[in-house]
């Protein structure tokens, strides 16, 4: 028998509370032990032992950020992380997750971040990534690679 959260995870996939992906969950762990270490507060992650991040509600689908959290400037100034691995960069069901963070970051003057990975066996992720961003006129503030 399924519960409620099982069942609102089928039926909104990008809503789950820990993220599935084996190699987006690692580079997530290194990105909320770093905003940790350098004192980001208020810190949310799709990762177990974390408390998720809030479900955005959008138009076409709801999607969960993979993490959040609050800069330690004085206005504390929000920060919305997507993690991408190389298979997501052309996948067409980003658009929909990604246009739902970006309007999110705007609603919330938050500061939308992508993490991608500093190596592939294809080559370097973030320059298609960039273009992929670009193409879609989506405003983004940092892409890391790590």
């Amino acid at each position: 028998m399924e519960t409620n959260s099982e069942k609102e995870v089928l039926l909104n996939p990008g809503c789950e509370s820990v993220v599935d992906d084996e190699e987006r969950r690692r580079l997530l762990w290194l990105m909320a032990e770093y905003f940790r270490t350098i004192g980001y507060s208020d810190i949310k992650a799709r990762l177990p032992g974390f408390m998720p991040p809030p479900v955005l509600s959008g138009t076409i689908e709801d999607h969960r950020p993979d993490f959040t959290c609050r800069q330690s400037d004085s206005a504390r100034t929000p920060i919305i992380l997507e993690i991408v691995t190389p298979g997501m960069v052309e996948d067409p069901t980003a658009e929909n997750r990604w246009s739902l963070l970006a309007s999110a970051a705007k609603l919330y003057n938050a500061e939308l971040h992508f993490v991608v990975p500093k190596w592939s066996t294809n080559g370097p992720v973030d320059p298609a990534l960039k273009r992929r961003l670009s193409r879609m006129e989506l405003t983004v503030n940092r892409v890391w690679t790590v």
